[in-house]
């Protein structure tokens, strides 16, 4: 017996030792250290819009009215996403020449603040408005954008800044505007390294090197592009061709303008094209256009959806008769590329 309490007290002993040896730090083992997973990014809701233009008739009208009674029809749509993008058609400020040509555009600054608050929260500034009184008068545009809280791109003081993206949001929900334009009066107008203006598109190299730098980094990029003929209801061979380079180079939408009507759209690896979307904001008393809704994760676009709108008296307002939206759909069908569009305006290849 005492053997037996010797063998086992023996054994006890050693237990010991070996537990307070283990649980020594120099001699613990190390335990895998579990790999940090990493939180799965929100999707991110973009809406596009068209031409918005606050000069002529359209900034007599919100004058008197006010921005919030122009966008009224739809600014519960603009409210309810993350960023509304738009191109801004006309020069803000209170200085400067109209330039020589047809049609010139200059607006009040007081009406930014209520484009604001309706919703839109960057525009571009590539198109063949922005300078129609000069330089100075584009310079001031700039300040008074930035006074607004309305970030922009596609112009600037010099060709690095005009041809630069304005990144919105930050980290998986960056997404880089980068903005241009093919429709010039001038070439004169495009900006250069001690001038300002806007960044052309005529030779689209150094749009292409901004496009394969911001997808460098995350988020989603964004190509915002002034181009095509008005009222023609199909893109010009160019447009095609320019919106699958930009596609290549990284862009993950390629929005475009310009043409005053509704153009289709295309799915081009993956990613969407928006040939025109018309006007949404412009001196038209009644007219067909819409907002291009998209939802990306991660900068890939998961869903994309047209709301068929309608202005009347200046004022863009979401249709709400059941048969006109789907007129304005199919009509948008017949007009793009190996689309199908849903009757609920949802955007998918054709297979």
């Amino acid at each position: 017996m005492r053997r037996l309490a010797w063998i086992v007290g023996l054994a006890v002993v050693l237990s010991a030792i070996v537990f307070v040896w283990r649980a020594w730090p120099p001699f613990a083992p190390k335990r895998p250290r579990p790999h940090p997973i990493a939180p799965r990014p929100r999707p991110v809701t973009i809406s596009f819009v068209g031409d918005i233009l606050l000069a002529s008739s359209v900034g007599t009208h919100a004058s008197k009215h006010g921005m919030a009674q122009l966008l009224s029809g739809v600014s519960d749509v603009l409210r309810a996403d993350d960023l509304t993008i738009g191109n801004l058609e006309c020069a803000v400020a209170t200085c400067g020449r109209p330039a020589d040509k047809q049609y010139t555009f200059r607006a009040k600054p007081v009406l930014l603040a209520g484009l604001r608050e309706a919703g839109i929260d960057a525009v571009s500034l590539a198109n063949n408005h922005s300078l129609d009184y000069g330089r100075q008068a584009l310079v001031e545009t700039f300040s008074h954008l930035r006074e607004a809280g309305l970030p922009f791109a596609g112009a600037g003081p010099d060709l690095n800044a005009a041809a630069a993206p304005a990144i919105l949001g930050r980290g998986l929900q960056r997404v880089a505007l980068v903005a241009a334009s093919r429709v010039l009066p001038s070439t004169a107008w495009c900006a250069g390294d001690d001038h300002p203006g806007v960044a052309g598109a005529y030779d689209p190299t150094r749009l292409l090197a901004e496009i394969r730098s911001a997808d460098r980094a995350p988020g989603a990029v964004v190509a915002y592009l002034h181009w095509g003929r008005e009222r023609a209801p199909f893109p010009e061979r160019y447009q095609r061709r320019l919106a699958r380079q930009c596609i290549e180079a990284g862009a993950d939408l390629v929005i475009g303008t310009h043409p005053h009507v509704l153009q289709g759209f295309e799915f081009y690896g993956g990613r969407l094209i928006a040939y025109s979307l018309g006007n949404f904001v412009f001196t038209n008393r009644r007219k067909t256009t819409a907002i291009l809704q998209t939802t990306l994760r991660a900068g890939k676009l998961v869903k994309a959806t047209v709301i068929p709108c309608t202005i009347i008296g200046y004022r863009p307002r979401v249709m709400h008769d059941p048969r006109a939206p789907l007129r304005v759909l199919a009509d948008l069908e017949r007009r793009s590329f190996g689309v199908r569009i849903a009757d609920d305006g949802a955007l998918a290849p054709r297979l």
